[in-house]
């Protein structure tokens, strides 16, 4: 069975805005434990600009390219002023998943959860494949890790990343947090 984690756009815009003491270090470890370790090919998707930033790769882990560029991606100008959502562009969720080979299995992480992710995730499971979005490794993973009663190194739980997020979000009333999960 072929095992991806597939890890979406660790490049320096999206990880030193989060980034602080250990959190890289711990990402890192993550990604050994979770994945690595349990037999996991670990590819890592950057734009064609853009180098890795804040993950150690190891030998047998891969880095494929998006068809498209960070500056195209970036919902800001060069000159800091905010794109209109018709200028940004999306990398090919079909360009990324066909660059993989074949797979029984991908878990993705990495940015943006509720946009990035999801899309690829969406595009792999309308191909057939097995796939789910570990929560815990994408932009969410620098302010869950911190959680030593949720966080754990080696596994995720998409039941205890629900229940968690439940138990947090039970301030604004349980049928608001059901209704974001």
């Amino acid at each position: 069975m072929q095992k991806v984690f597939l890890y979406l756009y660790p490049i320096e815009e999206y990880t030193k805005v989060f980034e602080n003491d250990n959190s890289l270090a711990v990402l890192n470890e993550c990604i050994q434990k979770r994945y690595r370790e349990k037999g996991y090919q670990v590819i890592f998707a950057l734009y064609p600009d853009k180098n890795l930033y804040g993950i150690i790769p190891q030998p047998n882990d891969r880095i494929i390219y998006t068809d498209i560029t960070f500056k195209e991606a970036s919902g800001y100008n060069e000159d800091g002023s905010k794109k209109e959502d018709k200028d940004i562009k999306y990398p090919n969720e079909q360009y990324l998943i066909n660059q993989l080979g074949f797979v029984d299995k991908i878990v993705i992480g990495g940015y943006h959860a509720q946009d990035c992710v999801r899309r690829v995730c969406e595009y792999a499971l309308d191909c057939g494949i097995n796939a789910i979005i570990d929560l815990d490794m994408t932009d969410f993973f620098f302010h869950l890790y911190k959680n030593t009663d949720y966080f754990k190194i080696e596994e995720y739980s998409p039941i205890r990343y629900k229940e968690h997020m439940i138990n947090k979000m039970n301030k604004y009333g349980e049928e608001f947090a059901e209704r974001l999960l």
